[in-house]
């Protein structure tokens, strides 16, 4: 009978231990997807403004940027020198809609992964000439001392049926 009672004490123990376990491992997702969000409203925020700074401080020191038929964009220097080449091809459109939708995020500890899709719309500034990409995004999050999000690594690619290519 002891040993019975002491089976049960044992296994009503563990599932209690079991649940907060869970709520902790719930509460820290909680936490890391309301820093993720606010990286993702930063990140669309600055895309509309085309705030190259803003966009540059959002990513990590080592961050890595992978595009179809491009080099590898590796570390913050170099995506520091593309998003200055971008900054200047964007002085010919203005943003009309930048959107993300994303699909999955999965928190591990002091990493994310998401994935989803991007949509833009631009408007050439001569001609009019309204120009849509649409795409798909991988990316790897860090988290960062201080609680907030920085993008680590990239992989994006515009999908076939986009009208051009800013």
């Amino acid at each position: 009978m002891l040993k019975a009672v002491v089976l049960v004490v044992v296994v009503l123990g563990m599932i209690v231990f079991s649940g907060v376990r869970q709520n902790k491992k719930s509460q820290n997702e909680q936490d890391a997807l309301v820093g993720i969000k606010e990286l993702h409203r930063r990140d669309i925020e600055a895309s509309k403004a085309r705030d190259f700074k803003i966009l540059l401080s959002l990513w990590t020191e080592d961050g890595v940027l992978l595009e179809p038929g491009k080099e590898p964009v590796i570390g913050k220097e170099a995506l520091k020198a593309y998003m200055y080449e971008q900054a200047k091809i964007s002085q010919t459109y203005k943003i009309k809609k930048y959107e993300h939708k994303w699909e999955e995020i999965k928190v591990f500890d002091d990493w994310a992964f998401e994935w989803g899709f991007f949509d833009e719309e631009a408007e050439m500034i001569k001609g009019g000439e309204i120009i849509k990409q649409q795409g798909k995004l991988l990316r790897v999050l860090k988290r960062q001392k201080d609680g907030s999000w920085k993008v680590a690594r990239v992989i994006g690619h515009n999908d076939e049926h986009s009208e051009a290519e800013l």
